[in-house]
C-alpha cells in the first residue's frame, strides 16, 4: 500500500520551528502621570527657590514592546508622548517701561509680547518699580498676583527590564531601565485671575534628558496571548536642566495601564 512520505515522518521527527513563538509581546500603554522635585529650589531662577510649589498631573500615552529573554527576564523598549507640568505660586508681574526690567532672569527667552513684563515672588519684597514700572503706568498696570507654569512635553524612549517573581494567571514583576526623553513642547505661562500671559520659554532645559526608573509590574493573564498589566513607576529624572536654583530634583510617579498580545 502506497503512503505518502510525509506520513512516514513521525511528529517527534518534524522540527517545529516554535522556539520564539510567544516570546514577543506589543501592546498599547496609557498612564497619569505626576511630576514633581524633591528639596528646596527652583528650575526658572534664583528668585523662586523659596516661593510654594506645585506638581500636577498629566498623560503618557504609547506603545510598548516586549521580548521574553528568559522564564525569569524580559527586555522591553517602545515610544511615548509624556506630558510634563510643573507650577511656581506666589508670583506677581507687571508691566515696565523698560525691557532691562526681565534682563535678571537668564534662564528665560522671554517671548516677544514680554518684553517689557516684571516677574517677581511676592514672598519676597517687591520694589517699586517691579511692582508698577513706574508711576506713570501704575494705574494703567496694576500688578498681578498668580502662578507660573512651565509645561514640558517629551518624546520618551524607555530601555527596561523586567524580573519575574511570579509567573500565574496574575504576574508580579520588578521593573529597572532607563529612558531618554527627547524634548518637543517647552513654554512657561503666568496665569492670574485675569487671563494667561504667554512669558516665554526656558533655555536651560536639555533638548535629549535621561531618567532612571524603578516599579513593580503586575499582570492577569486573559489568555495565552493577551494579558492586562498595570505597573505603578517612579522615574527619577536625571539631567533636565543644564542649570537649576537650590536643591531642585525632579522625578515622575505613574501608573501604567495597557494589554500586550504575545506572539
Amino acid at each position: 500500500e502506497y503512503r505518502d512520505l510525509f506520513e512516514e515522518i513521525s511528529e517527534e521527527e518534524i522540527p517545529q520551528g516554535n522556539n520564539t513563538d510567544g516570546k514577543w509581546a506589543v501592546g498599547p500603554s496609557v498612564a497619569p502621570v505626576y511630576y514633581t522635585a524633591s528639596g528646596t529650589g527652583s528650575p526658572i531662577d534664583n528668585a523662586f527657590v523659596n516661593n510654594d510649589k506645585t506638581g500636577n498631573i498629566n498623560m503618557s500615552y504609547g506603545v510598548k514592546v516586549t521580548y521574553k529573554l528568559s522564564d525569569k527576564w524580559q527586555l522591553r523598549s517602545g515610544l511615548h508622548k509624556v506630558d510634563y507640568t510643573y507650577d511656581t505660586n506666589d508670583i506677581v508681574f507687571s508691566s515696565s517701561l523698560s525691557t532691562t526690567a526681565n534682563a535678571s532672569m537668564r534662564n528665560i527667552d522671554f517671548a516677544s509680547t514680554s518684553d517689557y513684563l516684571v516677574v517677581e515672588s511676592s514672598a519676597l519684597p517687591i520694589t517699586k518699580s517691579a511692582a508698577t514700572g513706574s508711576d506713570e503706568i501704575a494705574a494703567k498696570n496694576p500688578a498681578r498676583s498668580g502662578t507660573m507654569i512651565q509645561e514640558m512635553g517629551y518624546l520618551e524612549i524607555p530601555v527596561e527590564i523586567n524580573y519575574v517573581l511570579l509567573d500565574k494567571k496574575v504576574g508580579v514583576n520588578v521593573v529597572s531601565g532607563v529612558s531618554s526623553l527627547f524634548l518637543l513642547d517647552n513654554v512657561i505661562n503666568l496665569e492670574s485671575d485675569n487671563g494667561t500671559t504667554e512669558m516665554g520659554t526656558a533655555n536651560n532645559i536639555n533638548s535629549l534628558n535621561f531618567s532612571a526608573n524603578f516599579g513593580l509590574g503586575i499582570d492577569y493573564d486573559i489568555s495565552k496571548k493577551v494579558k492586562l498589566q498595570l505597573e505603578p513607576l517612579i522615574k527619577y529624572q536625571l539631567n533636565t536642566f543644564s542649570n537649576t536654583s537650590g536643591q531642585f530634583r525632579p522625578y515622575t510617579l505613574g501608573i501604567y495601564s495597557g494589554i500586550q498580545y504575545k506572539f
